[in-house]
Formats: C-alpha cells, sequence, structure tokens
C-alpha cells in the first residue's frame, strides 16, 4: 500500500523537475529559447502538492543567474500518513545549469521510502551524456529535462526523465483553455496531456508560464500541484496597487 499512494516514477519526475527535475527537446525538435525567467517568476516557483483535496506537501524552483548561465534548483517533498504514522515519503532534489536556453549539466537526487537514486548528466562533445539507476543514456544538447517551468517543452518529442535517467518518448497534446486558480486570482491557462511514456497533465498561461499540473497516483487518487506562487512578487504587488 505504501508504494500505490504516488504515482509510477515517470510521474513523479514530471513534478520534480524535476520533476522537481525537471525536459530536453528531442532530435526532431526545435530548440526553444528559455523565456525570461525574472518576467515570468522572478527568483521562484512555489506550488502545494495535493491529495484528493488534502495537502501532502511542496514543490519549490529557485532561479539564479550566474555570469552567462541560469541554476534552476528544484525541491520536492512529500509525505502521506495518518495518525502520526508515515506510509509514505519521497525527496527530491535538482540542480541544473541552462546556457543559452538549453540544459548544460544536471544533478538528480530521489530518496522515496529509504531507497536513494541519483542522476547526473554533463554537455560532452555536443551530446548530453548521463548515468542514473537505469543505466546510461545520451541525449541531443538541446533535450528537456522532466522540470515543467519552461514551456519550450510543449514542441518536444523526448524528455530526460530527471528520476530514472531514461529518455523517454513523449508528446504534448492541447486540451484547451481552463481557469486556473493563482495567487493573482483566476487566469486563463491551457491545458495540455501528455501522451507516450509520461502519464500527465500541465497548464501554461498565456506567457509560458507554468500555472499548474496533476496525474493520477497508483492508487486511483488525484495528485495536484497548485500555484501558491508563480508570478513575481514585484509584479504582483504593483497590479494590487
Amino acid at each position: 500500500m505504501k508504494h500505490n499512494l504516488i504515482p509510477r516514477a515517470s510521474g513523479i519526475a514530471l513534478i520534480a523537475s524535476l520533476i522537481c527535475g525537471g525536459a530536453l527537446a528531442g532530435d526532431d525538435s526545435d530548440t526553444v529559447e528559455h523565456p525570461s525567467v525574472e518576467l515570468l517568476y522572478g527568483n521562484s516557483i512555489e506550488f502545494d502538492i495535493m491529495r484528493n483535496g488534502a495537502r501532502v506537501g511542496s514543490h519549490n524552483v529557485a532561479f539564479e543567474n550566474k555570469g552567462d548561465a541560469l541554476s534552476v534548483v528544484t525541491d520536492f517533498q512529500l509525505e502521506v500518513g495518518a495518525l502520526f504514522i508515515t506510509f509514505f515519503e519521497l525527496t527530491y532534489r535538482s540542480e541544473a545549469v541552462w546556457r543559452d536556453g538549453q540544459m548544460v549539466s544536471l544533478w538528480a537526487r530521489t530518496d522515496q521510502n529509504g531507497d536513494v537514486g541519483t542522476v547526473e548528466a554533463q554537455l560532452a562533445d555536443g551530446v548530453l551524456a548521463g548515468e542514473g539507476p537505469n543505466g546510461v543514456f545520451a541525449a541531443p544538447l538541446g533535450t528537456y529535462p522532466t522540470n515543467h517551468w519552461n514551456a519550450g517543452v510543449q514542441n518536444s518529442t523526448r524528455l530526460i526523465n530527471t528520476i530514472t535517467g531514461r529518455v523517454s518518448d513523449v508528446r504534448l497534446v492541447p486540451m484547451g483553455i481552463e481557469q486556473v486558480q493563482t495567487e493573482r486570482g483566476l487566469i486563463e491557462a491551457t491545458r495540455y496531456r501528455y501522451e507516450g511514456a509520461i502519464e500527465n497533465e500541465v497548464w501554461y498561461d498565456s506567457q509560458g508560464r507554468w500555472v499548474r499540473m496533476q496525474f493520477p497516483g497508483g492508487d486511483g487518487s488525484l495528485v495536484e500541484l497548485q500555484c501558491r506562487k508563480c508570478f513575481p512578487s514585484d509584479r504582483a504587488e504593483a497590479d494590487d496597487e
């Protein structure tokens, strides 16, 4: 029962990035320059993780410009329990470096009920070469990881799973525009459904800002990432004046 309280690893990776850790463009995808993080998010994104309407964790992404590179650090914490007993616990942390709109290095660590796995990748000769729980892997420069903050993933057909280290075939299918709750109230965002190796749904607003995600848990529950902070704080304050 413990291991059925949360979705399969591929679904978790999409959260964390990931996933938290968290997608690089495929061989047949055009590389998309990453959006201005400052304009979209400020220096961080924060989500509450909800399971069947109850808060069970948090998913936070921190951004920092370092010279010509963008550092992206993702922290994901989830705990399911009852009566002071923990049935399932997952912690995830990833550190990625992006340069010129492309990820050039990745380190990710997942601890699922004490079972620890790591994924590492570095740019070498124009290829992201890495190793994870499933062995070595390679992906073209411009492949996105399973981290959803960069809306360029919408045009991708392959993603690096930052929990398993697999390079997965996927496709994002637009499902229409919906109302999504954020710290600025209800906004319009396009809902996308993943098809292929990942079972997940994600929402982006008209600016390419990630504002929501959901996926089914292995026990039939619904796991959602609800926006707590998706906009730059200074913009939100200015709009409130």
